[in-house]
């Protein structure tokens, strides 16, 4: 036995015609508008120089003063003569705001592209406002393009707050399938994000592919030899590339950013969950994680400029004016904000009941912290530590303004000399900033840094799927 939609307070779809004069109405109305202000600007020329606008813009600022005038009630001007209201699908009226959409989308389609493309040729919008009445008349509910777009229809009347669009019995199973239109409508959709995302696949796939293939140039070359990887630094304008200095440079930022971030940032998460109050995490939080989204190179001169001869030359006057100190700490600054965030959001998913348990144990809440809540997020923690790690090595202008070496590094594992690692290097090469005249695979070894590098990342997310997957706690 079928069932049927509720007929009280139905609205109905007003016919084609009843439409079509509404924009025919809209054209006369726009057109009479603007000759009356034509004709006023004829006579005002001779007495006081005219009205000093067009009469296209006074017609057009005319018509949309009516609208808005219209709106409250569901409808603008041209319906304002038949009557037609402008309504959601559920039937209810449409908003001001949903209508302002829906009429700026439909004179961009009518009028605004057509007349951009040709000027002020009239036979392209006469043609689309035809393409448009055929669209109308054969979708289901004779909605039109921009009705699609802003989820509107038009009906002819309001009824009760019930109010229901008219639909038909439901008698089998397939009625209560959607409908033809809108199983289209979601076949594209569904196409246009499979592509979008194909798409990043493919953007992947060859980014990968063009740095191991010149990476592989670089190796077969009659330039290269496998002695050239060993040497006294990185210099790869003169033909060495001793892949170990740069190795040991990354090994020593990485070490001093951890270092100063792990501490502070888990401090940090720590506080933020444990102990402060909500009001006081509403604030500290938004602060920490605007560091994030300061610009690289502004810590890069603060390390320069404040670091080195503020803190670590008062303490050490044999470090120099660029050292992998300063550059360490100023990486490890960028870095706990991404520790601290990772951490305490891993720390807040933590049920509250273990913390409750452990207090009715007479734990304290320090106790609770390291030995109930510390356990149960250990799995984000660690996440939160890996992905510091690889903000750590692919940090560039930090390294670049604050470690020196530019023309190249020398071996070194004293913190307090200048040095370079991978992305620095690779910047510092692809500036041209060692541009001294040498063997012709220099630019080439940019990308086996890169697949390098590509390399390390990779096993390091390797590791912090393999860790979250091993600490891991579900509850």
């Amino acid at each position: 036995m079928g069932v049927t939609a509720p007929t009280a307070g139905v609205v109905s779809v007003p016919s084609l015609a009843s439409r079509a004069v509404g924009a025919t109405l809209e054209l006369v109305v726009f057109i009479v508008i603007a000759a009356a202000f034509g004709v006023i600007d004829y006579y005002l020329d001779a007495v006081t120089g005219g009205l000093g606008v067009s009469a296209f813009w006074i017609s057009f600022w005319a018509m949309a003063i009516w609208s808005a005038w219209c709106w409250p009630a569901a409808q603008r001007f041209a319906s304002s003569f038949s009557g037609n209201h402008i309504a959601m699908l559920d039937g209810r009226p449409a908003s001001t705001v949903t209508i302002a959409a829906r009429e700026f989308t439909r004179a961009g389609l009518l009028y605004g592209l057509p007349l951009l493309a040709i000027e002020t040729n009239v036979v392209p919008v006469l043609v689309l406002m035809a393409l448009a009445g055929v669209f109308i008349s054969r979708t289901a509910g004779r909605r039109a393009p921009w009705d699609l777009l802003a989820g509107t229809i038009v009906v002819e009347d309001f009824g009760g707050p019930a109010t229901m669009i008219e639909r038909s019995e439901v008698s089998s199973v397939a009625d209560l399938q959607l409908d033809e239109l809108r199983n289209r409508r979601n076949a594209v959709a569904r196409r246009v994000v499979l592509s979008l995302g194909f798409t990043s696949v493919v953007v992947s796939v060859l980014i990968v592919w063009n740095i191991f293939s010149e990476a592989a140039e670089f190796f077969s070359a009659e330039d290269f030899s496998w002695s050239s990887l060993q040497g006294i630094g990185w210099f790869p304008r003169r033909g060495i590339f001793d892949v170990w200095t740069l190795f040991i440079g990354t090994l020593w930022i990485t070490g001093i950013a951890i270092a100063l971030a792990g501490p502070v940032g888990l401090g940090v998460a720590f506080y933020l969950s444990e102990y402060a109050s909500p009001r006081v995490r509403q604030i500290i939080k938004p602060i920490i994680e605007t560091l994030a989204s300061i610009p690289s190179v502004v810590l890069g001169l603060f390390a320069l400029s404040f670091i080195t001869p503020q803190v670590l030359q008062p303490l050490d006057d044999s470090i120099g004016f660029a050292s992998l100190l300063a550059a360490g700490l100023g990486v490890g600054i960028l870095t706990v904000p991404i520790i601290a965030s990772i951490s305490e959001d891993a720390m807040r998913a933590v049920p509250t009941e273990l913390r409750e348990a452990s207090y009715g144990l007479g734990g304290r809440r320090v106790t609770t912290s390291l030995r109930v809540v510390f356990p149960a997020a250990l799995s984000g923690i660690s996440a939160a530590f890996i992905v510091g790690i690889s903000r750590a090595i692919g940090e560039t202008m930090v390294v670049f303004i604050a470690a020196g070496g530019s023309g190249g590094a020398v071996l070194e594992y004293d913190v307090r000399q200048e040095g370079q690692t991978f992305t620095a290097a690779m910047a510092s090469l692809g500036a041209g900033t060692d541009s001294v005249a040498g063997v012709g695979i220099a630019f080439q070894s940019l990308y086996a840094l890169g697949a390098l590098l590509f390399v390390i990342t990779l096993m390091l997310n390797v590791l912090s799927d393999t860790i979250v997957r091993r600490f891991r706690q579900v509850y």
